[in-house]
């Protein structure tokens, strides 16, 4: 008898074990869908209040408030078409040159991109400039990103299906209210479109907008935005590093410094997202990256 009951231990506590787990998962299915049901509920009645909840999420998860990742990037330009492999870590991120016009380095570009990243390693004020740019891009990004709530005045405008489900539809235009603080945060005052917010996890699953009147920037000394410009931003949910860009375009002209044309054509596609080993510098991405063979 007791050699039976012994036996069965194992099997009963496996028994528990998914049942705990059923219950685990049946009380998170049930948060998410209290907390989704809130929401929509808040979309209809304060859009202006959930966007601020999401755009405090993004800022809490933007570069240099997560986990370093590595990641590759398909950037296309009027002038180039790069795909490069991304390591971040906790001095900045590193980047290795894969293929340019979508074909794989010939081998002669693949020495000079090798000789970069031994040069690269060895030479600290190279290590530095990249950094200080890093921090620069990200600071804008997040200064972006932290007026948007309050840059526009904001309207629910319904359901939107994804590949992470259903999104809810903000539809938003320029804040007549609102002051740009800087020359670069005018753009906002000539942008209309709409915002998809995950209703779960309140991230931005996009955000997209058309220019439809003149901007000036710099009180015409420095430039003008004609209408007809676009900007758009993508964002996944993946399996090893949450709620990641996938896809960030922009298409803008209007005229420079001297009445110099100016024409920005920007297409960049992020995928295949992982976690780099915990406590990796500078050095150690490189050092990764010259022993990859892609």
């Amino acid at each position: 008898m007791f050699r039976i009951v012994t036996c069965l231990l194992p099997l009963l506590a496996i028994a528990l074990s998914a049942q705990v787990n059923d219950a685990r998962r049946v009380a998170i299915k049930a948060g998410s869908s209290g907390s989704a049901a809130r929401s929509w509920r808040l979309a209809r009645t304060d859009p202006a209040a959930l966007m601020q909840q999401a755009s405090r999420n993004e800022l809490a998860n933007s570069y240099g408030k997560h986990p370093p990742l590595r990641y590759r990037l398909r950037k296309v330009t009027a002038k180039t078409d790069t795909t490069k492999e991304i390591v971040e870590t906790l001095d900045g991120g590193v980047a290795r040159l894969i293929a340019e016009d979508n074909h794989p380095l010939t081998p002669e570009q693949q020495r000079a991109e090798l000789d970069r990243l031994h040069a690269l390693a060895s030479d600290p004020a190279m290590e530095a400039h990249r950094q200080r740019h890093e921090m620069r891009d990200a600071a804008e990004i997040g200064e972006i990103m932290r007026l948007l709530p309050v840059a526009f005045l904001y309207r629910y405008a319904g359901a939107q299906q994804t590949p992470s489900g259903p999104a809810i539809r903000l539809s938003f235009e320029p804040n007549p209210k609102f002051s740009p603080p800087d020359l670069k945060s005018r753009v906002l005052t000539g942008i209309r479109g709409e915002a998809w917010i995950d209703p779960v996890d309140l991230r931005v699953v996009q955000i997209s907008g058309d220019l439809f009147r003149h901007v000036d920037y710099g009180w015409g000394l420095l430039g003008v935005l004609d209408p007809g410009g676009r900007i758009a931003i993508v964002q996944r949910k993946t399996s090893a590093a949450g709620w990641r860009m996938s896809r960030l375009t922009l298409n803008l002209q209007g005229r420079a410094v001297l009445l110099k044309k100016l024409q920005i054509h920007v297409d960049e596609t992020a995928w295949n997202y992982h976690l780099v080993p915990p406590g990796w510098h500078y050095r150690d991405a490189v050092q990764w990256l010259l022993q990859r063979n892609f």
